[in-house]
């Protein structure tokens, strides 16, 4: 990232060693004195028009400043280069640059925060996608668009990626994007487990389809219950009804019983009669049961053990 101090204090030397004021600096580059004051003490920098403008003026390159003036620098070498190209709004041949390998897609993540969104853009969407590794869309995501984003993910859910990276993006996803995901889980395309990363940013409705397709068996229900959190009560009350009517084993919503709303609970207190009374149910419930109506469960249990 680029060292806001360190380009304060050399822009600062670059004034002194011509022996001009903050406001001579400013009149030459069109900006108020403010303006390269809080350059100088590092809490701005100049934006990516005005970069080439202040090093023409003080007969150094683009490179030069936002290196703070340091030879060996790690910053990108093609820094300079791609300030250059956006303030004259070359943003084809930034891209083509791109595309021929000349500037590597990572480099393009240090000069990100300098440029609009709708000028990233520009220059993303005529980039050959496969140039973008999964790491550089991840420190692009706060500056890109949703739209560019939810195309490089769907792409890379088709490939070999660490999921842990695609659920980094999550916050950045649009809703379109996240449905098409579940959707290929459904399909089977996409495993589960990659979703329940995501699952905080699911709508209702996604969920809830996804725990449908574990109650058909069409998915892993070991795997839904790690989405419990972000179920539905509707949902939730739908899988209640089929464990009190026998279609849907007791086992598989005890480990959602932290979740299970109180009508929920009593729905299921009651279908444990004496043909179908299940300890493991209610050592699962138990924590959400009030004393009383607890001890007599217990009580109840202990009496058809003897």
């Amino acid at each position: 990232m680029l060292d806001l101090r360190l380009i304060g204090a050399y822009i600062s030397k670059l004034r002194k060693e011509k022996d001009l004021t903050q406001m001579e600096v400013a009149d030459q580059l069109n900006v108020s004195h403010q303006a390269v004051s809080k350059w100088e003490r590092g809490e701005s920098m100049p934006d990516i028009g005005t970069l080439p403008q202040l090093a023409k003026f003080f007969g150094t390159t683009v490179d030069d400043i936002i290196n703070g003036g340091l030879i060996n620098s790690e910053h990108s070498q093609h820094a300079g280069t791609i300030i250059e190209k956006i303030a004259d709004n070359e943003t084809e041949q930034l891209a083509d640059m791109v595309n021929d390998g000349m500037i590597e897609a990572e480099e393009l993540v240090e000069v990100a925060p300098l440029m609009k969104a709708s000028t990233l853009k520009q220059v993303t969407d005529k980039v050959d996608k496969t140039r973008f590794s999964m790491d550089v869309i991840q420190q692009l995501a706060p500056f890109i668009d949703p739209e560019t984003i939810d195309s490089l993910v769907l792409q890379a859910a088709d490939q070999q990626i660490p999921w842990e990276t695609v659920s980094s993006l999550a916050p950045f996803i649009s809703r379109g994007a996240l449905s098409e995901l579940v959707d290929r889980t459904i399909a089977g395309t996409v495993d589960l487990s990659h979703i329940v990363g995501l699952a905080p940013f699911l709508h209702n409705e996604q969920v809830d389809r996804l725990v449908l397709q574990a109650e058909t068996g069409n998915l892993n229900w070991d795997a839904v219950q790690s989405l419990a959190p972000f179920i539905g009560q509707d949902t939730l009350g739908r899988l209640v009804d089929q464990v009190a009517d026998g279609s849907l084993g007791a086992g598989r919503i005890a480990g959602l019983a932290p979740f299970l709303a109180r009508q929920h609970i009593e729905k299921l207190l009651e279908g444990m009669n004496e043909d179908n009374y299940n300890p493991d149910l209610l050592a699962s419930l138990a924590p959400f049961i009030g004393k009383e109506t607890l001890s007599k469960l217990v009580a109840g249990l202990v009496s058809r053990m003897k």
